[in-house]
């Protein structure tokens, strides 16, 4: 059993939650129960979490993505007051952390993405480095067929790709979740592939036109592996029970 006030300010303290700026506010978004001895987990808060939560006896939500945004709509009326009546009812915890999870040099995202591909990670203060990505390498190269096997075998679904790039793959950035916002600063990296969670309709002409191999594995494929080794952290700093909340997302 973990105090809330003793958990959240390791968390906070961990992922360095003070140096990053972000879209929704990091660390406990919603007070609960003083007291944590067990913990469910998720990419993203949704109601099907949080009944989760309540009939596993949780007495906190830990999420990537979780229930407040600098652009939403700051009334809880409808699922958004359905979610926190729930959550406040059980007196349940909730704990967010979006970009200091996809920037964490041991639990992040990016990193966790690169291990599981093979490559060898680039420290993140290289002057190539762009964003929130990471970038690795392939030493010797591997094919971009090979490549794809491994994102497959990584996530345990198909990738879909646009394939303009060379045959061979000695370079790779990376970016969780939304990164096909990034494709234009990606472009500029001369990197062999760029693997992301999503695309939008303007993508694979961009792809097209720069030549990239740009692969898309899913936003939440993308995002899951971060909150499974958090939360394996906090179990083996704690002591506490856990469980991760697999909901289906093709996403």
């Amino acid at each position: 059993m973990v105090t809330r006030k003793k958990l959240a300010a390791w968390l906070n303290e961990y992922l360095s939650v003070s140096l990053v700026q972000d879209y929704q506010p990091n660390g406990l978004q919603i007070e609960g129960k003083k007291r944590i001895a067990r913990i469910a987990a998720a990419v993203s808060i949704s109601l099907t979490v949080i009944e989760r939560a309540v009939s596993e006896k949780a007495d906190a939500i830990l999420v990537h993505h979780g229930m407040f945004w600098k652009n939403d709509d700051a009334a809880l009326t409808g699922y958004r007051k359905e979610r926190v009546k729930r959550i406040l009812a059980h007196d349940i915890n909730l704990f967010s952390y979006h970009l200091p999870l996809d920037l964490h040099p041991e639990v992040g995202h990016n990193v966790l993405i690169l291990k599981g591909i093979g490559a060898s990670i680039e420290p993140a203060g290289e002057s190539k480095q762009k964003g929130i990505g990471r970038r690795g390498s392939f030493s010797p190269p591997i094919s971009f067929g090979t490549l794809l096997k491994r994102t497959d075998r990584l996530f345990g679904s198909k990738a879909r790709f646009f394939h303009h790039g060379t045959d061979t793959v000695g370079s790779v950035y990376v970016v969780s979740g939304a990164g096909r916002n990034d494709i234009d600063a990606v472009s500029e990296l001369g990197v062999d592939a760029y693997i992301t969670g999503d695309a939008k309709e303007s993508t694979p002409y961009i792809a097209s036109e720069t030549k990239m191999n740009y692969i898309y594995a899913g936003h939440y494929n993308t995002e899951r592996l971060g909150v499974e080794a958090l939360l394996s952290k906090i179990k083996d700093s704690f002591g506490v029970d856990t469980f991760f909340c697999d909901i289906e997302n093709d996403l």
